[in-house]
């Protein structure tokens, strides 16, 4: 009995994952070892993880919650909606990223612990407490930069001959190859989606809730034309025309195929 008892006091004891607290962004090990992980498969897509401490890309985010509440991640680590962390499909984990959303200009930093999310068109997933943070819980889905960070969210600068290669490459980013040309000097202007005009509010408003539930935050602007009123369903404004053909993509990718680009002089 004695000697069982000693045997089992000298076994190596395994550090479990513990949840993080609510708005935590956890730091140190977590009970598990760092990885860069193998090439996985997914939906018929491959993935290749890799370390990325340059990593620096604009897109698509949305944020996952209740039903991964509590289970483990992809690290082993434990998956606390409420806490500041995300998911992506390459970077190592753990890995700290900046996330920026480009709608508001909120900026948080966020512990990589899991992989995702495996829907097109979407760079990261982060908990429901960073979509909250960010501002964009209730769309859904929104525009981000995303750039590799320490956990005090300092981003490493890449070596000048890096950024230069990067920037007078042929195959720009498709936010460069967006890029309008300059203004005028002296002219300001902002841009939005404008989905559909209609002659009855009703009918503007039942418009405007299927965009959100959608994940697009349409507002209805009620105008007047030749003495009648009228009700516009739009997204924005926009200061970036880049942005707006950003939201364009997406509105019409969801099916509402006459959304177009409206250009207005700043007020």
């Amino acid at each position: 009995m004695l000697f069982a008892v000693a045997a089992c006091s000298s076994a190596p004891t395994r550090t479990v994952s513990r949840m993080p607290r609510n708005d935590e962004l956890p730091t140190g090990t977590q009970g598990v070892k760092r990885k860069v992980g193998n090439p996985y498969k997914v939906a018929g897509v491959w993935y290749y993880p890799k370390e990325e401490p340059y990593y620096d890309q604009t897109g698509y985010a949305s944020w996952y919650g209740r039903d991964f509440h509590g289970k483990d991640t992809a690290n082993g680590e434990v998956y606390n909606m409420n806490a500041l962390t995300a998911a992506h499909k390459t970077l190592p984990m753990p890995s700290y990223v900046k996330v920026t959303n480009l709608e508001n200009n909120r900026s948080i930093v966020l512990r990589v612990n899991d992989r995702g999310p495996f829907v097109a068109g979407r760079l990261i997933d982060v908990s429901r407490r960073g979509a909250q943070l960010l501002g964009f819980q209730k769309q859904g889905v929104t525009r981000v930069r995303i750039q590799a960070a320490d956990e005090n969210g300092r981003v490493l600068r890449a070596p000048t001959s890096r950024r230069v290669a990067a920037t007078s490459s042929p195959t720009t980013s498709r936010q460069q190859a967006r890029a309008p040309e300059p203004a005028a000097s002296g002219s300001k202007e902002t841009h939005f989606v404008q989905i559909g005009s209609f002659g009855n509010q009703e009918n503007a408003t039942a418009q405007a809730n299927r965009l959100r539930r959608s994940g697009h935050p349409a507002r209805v602007q009620r105008q007047i034309q030749n003495g009648k009123p009228f009700w516009r369903v739009r997204i924005g404004p926009f200061i970036e025309r880049m942005l707006a053909q950003d939201r364009l993509d997406r509105v019409v990718a969801d099916g509402f195929y006459d959304a177009r680009i409206f250009t207005e002089k700043a007020r």
